[in-house]
């Protein structure tokens, strides 16, 4: 496995992921390197998994280290909910596009009323496509663990929506 080009290829998206976890730019940055660090590190425990699970495995890891460290509760940011608008999927007419941004920008609103691990969960499910079998590998969960935390995950973005839309 050659580091600099997966480091190349997923850079940018494993500080993307940091950023919005610890919405700083600098933290991202620092904890992006040490993501890479680790993978250096760890390169013989690698066991021929699939590449991108495994760098946010490693990722993951380093962002809560560094959170239990902070002992810190991150409120969401209302500047990193807009550039994650912008970064989203633009693809479609602009009409299509404005519904889609405001839709994700709704969600990333009420995820914040989530759990922590129900936060993650979603973010990797929906932002980053990955399947339940490659989040349980991210956060050291069982598939149908991460299945039932999207399940309640999503019952309760549902109660929220419901809630907000009856006042």
């Amino acid at each position: 496995m050659n580091l600099d080009h997966i480091y190349r290829l997923y850079m940018k998206e494993i500080y993307l992921y940091l950023y919005r976890l610890t919405r700083n730019e600098k933290q991202a940055e620092d904890l992006t390197q040490d993501t890479f660090i680790r993978a250096y590190l760890y390169l013989d425990d690698y066991q021929g998994e699939k590449v991108r699970p495994w760098l946010f495995k490693v990722a993951y890891h380093a962002f809560v280290d560094w959170h239990r460290k902070q002992r810190l509760q991150i409120p969401m940011d209302p500047v990193v909910l807009q550039e994650m608008v912008e970064h989203a999927d633009e693809r479609g007419s602009p009409e299509r596009q404005l519904l889609e941004k405001e839709e994700w920008h709704t969600f990333l609103k009420l995820l914040d009323l989530l759990s922590e691990k129900q936060k993650q969960v979603l973010l990797l499910r929906y932002k980053h496509h990955f399947s339940y079998a490659e989040i349980g590998e991210v956060l050291d969960l069982t598939a149908a663990d991460v299945k039932i935390t999207v399940y309640r995950g999503r019952q309760k973005l549902q109660g929220i929506w419901k809630e907000r839309m009856n006042k």
